[in-house]
C-alpha cells in the first residue's frame, strides 16, 4: 500500500512552555498518518525550548527549531504595537522563517497557532480535499469561537452566496469580502501546497498592508488558482490575542481598507464589481469610521471625532443598511447616532468621559 503524501505542520510557539504539552496534543494525535510536527520557537524567554525538546525525544514525528527573524527588531515593531514607525507582522514573519528553514519537506504545509484547539481530523480532511482537487492551491475550514476557558461562544460561517460548494475563485471571494468583510478565510486553518510558496513567494510580512498581510497572500493566491473552504468547524479559535490588541482604541484607518482599496483602485477590480458590493464596502468603511470616531472621543480628541462623524448618513448608507441589517450593524447605527448627537449638540466631553469609563476602566 502506498504511503500517503507527507504534510508538514509548524506549531508556532512563543512563551507557552507551561501549556505546550497539553495544547499540542490534538496536533500530535491527528488521524492523518503521515505528518511531521515541527515546534518552531520564536525566541521564547521561558522554558518552551526545554519542553519542546522533551517532546522531540518522546514523539518520533516531532522536531524542534528555534526561529531567527530576518527583521531588525530595533527598527520594526509588531503590528499590534501602538508605537509609531515601521511595522511588521511577527506571526507571518515567523511563518516565513519556517518556510526558509528547509524543514517544510511535505507536499502540504500548515501553520498551527498555539492558542487555538484543532480537531484531530483537520489534516486528514484538508489533505483529502487537496488530493481530490489538484487545481486548488490551498484550503481553509470553518471554526468555532471559544472563550479563554474553552467554552463555545460563537462560530464562523460562510456568507450565504458561498455556501453549498467547496471550490472558490477570486471574483466570488473578493465580492463576498466587499459585502461581508473577511470573516471566513480563517488564517489558523490555512493549509497550502508547499509548491504554492515556490510559485508565488512568501508572506509580505512587513509590507504596506500591516494587519491584513495574511489576506494579501490569500488574494495573491486566488489571482492564480482557486482555493477550497471546508464547511466544517475543524478548529476552536480563542477570542482576543493580537487582533484585539490591534483594534483597541485604534484611530487610524484599518489595514483591511488599505488592501481592499489597492485591489479596487490600483489593480482595477472596481470595474468588474457590482454596485451592491461596492455599496456594502462603502458601508463597511463608514462602520469602521464610527468605531474610530468613538475611539477619538474616548481619547479626548473631540475635533478629530467630529471630523470623522461629520456626515452621519452618507449617500446610499440607509440603502446598504437595509440590504444587510445585522444585529451588529443595528448596534453601531445606534452608536453613530449617539456620537453625532454628543459631538454636534455639545456634550462631547461628557460622552467621551462616559465611553472612557465603559471601555477603558
Amino acid at each position: 500500500m502506498n504511503k500517503p503524501p507527507l504534510a508538514t505542520m509548524f506549531f508556532l510557539a512563543y512563551n507557552c512552555g507551561k501549556y505546550l504539552e497539553d495544547t499540542i496534543q490534538p496536533i500530535l494525535h491527528q488521524t492523518y498518518p503521515n505528518v511531521d510536527v515541527i515546534i518552531s520557537d520564536n525566541q521564547s524567554t521561558d522554558n518552551t525550548a526545554e519542553v519542546a525538546k522533551a517532546l522531540e525525544k518522546k514523539y518520533p514525528r516531532v522536531m524542534y527549531r528555534k526561529n531567527v527573524t530576518d527583521i531588525k527588531t530595533d527598527e520594526f515593531t509588531d503590528i499590534g504595537a501602538k508605537s509609531a514607525g515601521k511595522k511588521y507582522d511577527i506571526c507571518l514573519n515567523h511563518c516565513n522563517g519556517c518556510l526558509r528553514s528547509g524543514m517544510a519537506t511535505g507536499e502540504f504545509v500548515m501553520f498551527c497557532h498555539q492558542d487555538d484547539v484543532y480537531e484531530k481530523n483537520i489534516i486528514e480532511k484538508q489533505v483529502g480535499f487537496l488530493l481530490e482537487h489538484p487545481e486548488a492551491a490551498a484550503v481553509f475550514t470553518m471554526g468555532n469561537i471559544i472563550g479563554k476557558n474553552g467554552e463555545k461562544i460563537g462560530e464562523n460561517k460562510l456568507p450565504g452566496g458561498l455556501r453549498n460548494k467547496q471550490i472558490f475563485h477570486f471574483a466570488e471571494v473578493f465580492q463576498a469580502i466587499l459585502n461581508h468583510g473577511n470573516m471566513f478565510l480563517l488564517t489558523p486553518t490555512f493549509m497550502a501546497r508547499t509548491s504554492t510558496f515556490e510559485k508565488l513567494g512568501l508572506f509580505d510580512d512587513h509590507g504596506p498592508f500591516g494587519g491584513s498581510d495574511d489576506l494579501e497572500m490569500w488574494l495573491r493566491i486566488l489571482e492564480h488558482a482557486p482555493v477550497g473552504i471546508l464547511q466544517e468547524n475543524l478548529i476552536n479559535r480563542r477570542v482576543g490575542g493580537r487582533a484585539k490588541k490591534y483594534n483597541t482604541l485604534r484611530t487610524e484607518k484599518a489595514d483591511f481598507f488599505k488592501l481592499m482599496d489597492y485591489y479596487l483602485d490600483e489593480k482595477g477590480y472596481a470595474k468588474s464589481m457590482d454596485e451592491k458590493s461596492l455599496r456594502q464596502y462603502a458601508y463597511q468603511k463608514d462602520f469602521d469610521n464610527t468605531l474610530r470616531g468613538m475611539n477619538f472621543l474616548i481619547q479626548g480628541d473631540i475635533g478629530a471625532a467630529k471630523k470623522i462623524i461629520s456626515n452621519p448618513f452618507p449617500s446610499n448608507y440607509l440603502r446598504a443598511f437595509i440590504e444587510n441589517p445585522t444585529r451588529m450593524r443595528i448596534k453601531v447605527l445606534a452608536l453613530k447616532c449617539i456620537l453625532w448627537t454628543g459631538i454636534n449638540l455639545g456634550p462631547g466631553k461628557i460622552l467621551g468621559g462616559i465611553l472612557h469609563k465603559v471601555f477603558i476602566k
